[in-house]
């Protein structure tokens, strides 16, 4: 289980039984996870932030640009990491 609490995120919901209840894109089966994952990884790996969010929108179109930005800079300033 993870320990990021997104529950007071407008661009986000977690709906029983959706996705087995773990933070989504708000009107979407997209998981934040998906969006946030991986964006340390680019940084450490030498891609700039906006380098890193262009990949993201690439691999996610449906989730929008403005979105991605929005939902990785509130991951930041929550310090959320991905667990192993």
């Amino acid at each position: 289980m993870r320990s990021d609490d997104w529950s007071d995120w407008p661009l986000v919901e977690m709906v029983p039984g959706k996705a087995s209840g773990e933070p989504l894109r708000k009107d979407t089966r997209l998981p934040v996870d998906a969006i946030t994952g991986n964006y340390d990884t680019f940084l450490d790996e030498g891609l700039s932030p906006s380098q890193t969010i262009a990949e993201k929108h690439d691999c996610y179109p449906e989730a929008g640009i403005e979105s991605i930005e929005i939902l990785l800079r509130y991951r930041v300033s929550h310090e959320f990491r991905v667990q192993t």
